[in-house]
């Protein structure tokens, strides 16, 4: 991984470490956050520690990259692409800045331009996508900030609760 890509005035994007567990655990398994992913239950330890010992850090080998954010004191949260697809050359981008106080600091900003940056520059992708809930006006300003444009609506696409809500589907191309 190409370090220098990762590093900003405010974070340091890096690869998950077994010290991570713990923090990894309780964000995983935040009921509140299940409808933004793929698992909808919790998670274990062993699970979590697998999937840490496990990753390469190469997305063209595992498929998908999760980097934790840090400020210059601790970690604030985790920034991951996923849906890899190699030939069309795409992935989508999540981000969680786990605790509020922590929110509204530029630390996404920084850490979604950084990876940006190294997914367009070293990772050669054509693009980066997302979907974010109508509702979610904080995640749609920043990756709007960050360059990204809508070019859809998903309807009904993620079940919050009892409810089914649309997302915006964001695009940012390379080039």
């Amino acid at each position: 991984m190409i370090y220098s890509l990762l590093k900003g005035e405010k974070v340091t994007l890096r690869e998950m470490r077994d010290d991570d567990l713990e923090r990894i655990h309780d964000w995983e398994n935040r009921s509140e956050l299940w409808y933004l992913g793929d698992v909808h239950e919790p998670l274990t330890k062993a699970e979590i520690s697998n999937f840490i010992n496990h990753s390469t850090g190469d997305i063209y080998t595992d498929g998908q990259l999760r980097l934790m954010i840090d400020d210059a004191d601790r970690t604030l949260g985790c920034i991951d692409l996923f849906e890899f697809d190699k030939f069309n050359l795409r992935a989508g981008v999540g981000i969680l800045i786990a605790e509020p106080e922590d929110r509204k600091n530029g630390y996404a900003k920084e850490a979604l331009s950084l990876l940006t940056n190294y997914c367009f520059e070293v990772l050669n992708l054509r693009q980066l996508f997302c979907h974010i809930t109508v509702d979610n006006k904080a995640s749609l300003q920043l990756f709007k900030t960050c360059g990204f444009e809508q070019s859809g609506i998903n309807r009904d696409w993620m079940k919050k609760g009892n409810v089914f809500l649309d997302a915006v589907f964001l695009q940012k191309l390379n080039g």
